[in-house]
């Protein structure tokens, strides 16, 4: 009977098959489409071997062998297409990093400083900084003796990595920033708070001031709390010499790549006409 026989056959070549893929060493999907045509193979060759086989067992077993193959091709493609996407969402993702650090560049180099009390300048009075191309005419105000003397690092623990985070998330972090600071090694012969701003950006901090023999170490100690609050970077500042009014600024990479890194001029300035100028904001003023 060729229902009864396509039966047998049947059961006996998934029988068959099971002894056979049981056999199969793990490695064997990894070397694709001849490990495909080897189990097609040994498939074929118990159907021939097999006293059961009829002619409608052989045609269900031909359909076995027709998916184990193409479940054998389906696992060994797999992988391999996942790899392919994963890679083209890593580029991605790399490419969307290095234009946001190009982005964070240009708008730390071209930021305005805010710097309260600062040892030696009157009390109430708030230092600011803009980014000039050429020396001011006339010459703008000189900064106190301990800017024109020191090495200084400016930092802050607001929005890590450049993404925004809540106000209160950020004057949390800034807080714990500040007992860091006093605990540094080497530690500053002074700091006091600042903030860097635009027109549509600002971010609370402080600023570090070190002799400059200690400088180097201490461009090392303030980057290196700079990756602990995840910030990209930090300022350098060095004074500039004949110009009592003037320092360069760098923007020093901290947790982000050399990407954002940029040198300029700053002048001490009369206080912007920006809505972030002020020394101090409401939190529903950010």
């Amino acid at each position: 009977d060729i229902g009864l026989g396509a039966f047998v056959g049947a059961v006996t070549l998934m029988l068959g098959v099971q002894r056979i893929l049981t056999r199969l060493p793990t490695a064997a999907a990894a070397r694709g489409n001849n490990a495909n045509r080897s189990v097609a193979s040994l498939l074929l060759g118990r159907l021939a071997r097999s006293d059961s086989a009829t002619c409608g067992g052989s045609l269900i077993a031909a359909g076995i062998v027709t998916l184990t193959t193409l479940t054998l091709s389906r696992n060994v493609a797999a992988p391999a297409l996942r790899g392919a996407r994963v890679s083209s969402m890593a580029s991605s993702s790399s490419d969307d990093a290095a234009a946001r650090e190009k982005e964070l560049q240009g708008l730390w180099a071209n930021a305005y400083d805010g710097w309260i009390d600062v040892p030696g300048e009157e009390a109430g009075v708030v230092v600011y900084t803009k980014p000039v191309a050429t020396p001011g005419d006339p010459a703008p105000t000189p900064f106190p003796h301990i800017v024109a003397s020191s090495r200084l690092f400016a930092l802050t623990g607001f929005n890590p990595m450049g993404e925004d985070r809540p106000v209160g998330e950020n004057r949390a972090a800034n807080e714990k920033l500040v007992v860091d600071i006093q605990a540094m090694t080497p530690a500053p012969k002074a700091w006091w708070r600042a903030f860097g701003f635009a027109h549509d950006w600002r971010e609370d901090g402080f600023v570090l001031a070190y002799d400059p023999e200690h400088g180097d170490a201490g461009e090392k100690a303030v980057v290196d709390l700079a990756v602990k609050y995840g910030q990209g970077a930090i300022y350098s500042y060095e004074p500039v010499p004949g110009r009592p009014g003037a320092v360069a600024r760098r923007t020093v990479s901290a947790a982000m790549s050399q990407t954002v890194e940029a040198d300029v001029v700053v002048e001490r300035c009369d206080t912007p006409g920006l809505r972030f100028a002020k020394p101090v904001l409401a939190d529903d003023e950010y």
